[in-house]
């Protein structure tokens, strides 16, 4: 089975990594800190973070394990057409 996608994250502003498992895990720490932060090189904000979660916490199990393994930008443009 494949592996998920583990993410480069950096603080947009100092260029500190953090260490997250999956892009997920990330989106939920930029909702609680409210502030932005480099996912594989897409800057990803509060309200892009806040459609991601609320799109991912809709699907069933099935697919929310197959969306780990889609690029965050991928899902981003998805889970925007889907809160529109």
């Amino acid at each position: 089975m494949q592996e998920m996608i583990k993410p480069l994250v950096q603080d947009f502003h100092t260029n500190e990594e953090y260490d997250f498992n999956n892009y997920i895990e990330a989106c939920r720490w930029i909702l609680k800190e409210h502030q932005c932060l480099k996912i594989d090189g897409t800057l990803i904000d509060v309200q892009t973070a806040n459609a991601i979660i609320t799109v991912y916490d809709a699907l069933n199990e099935g697919n929310q394990a197959r969306v780990l393994f889609m690029p965050i930008l991928q899902f981003a443009k998805f889970a925007w057409k889907q809160v529109k």
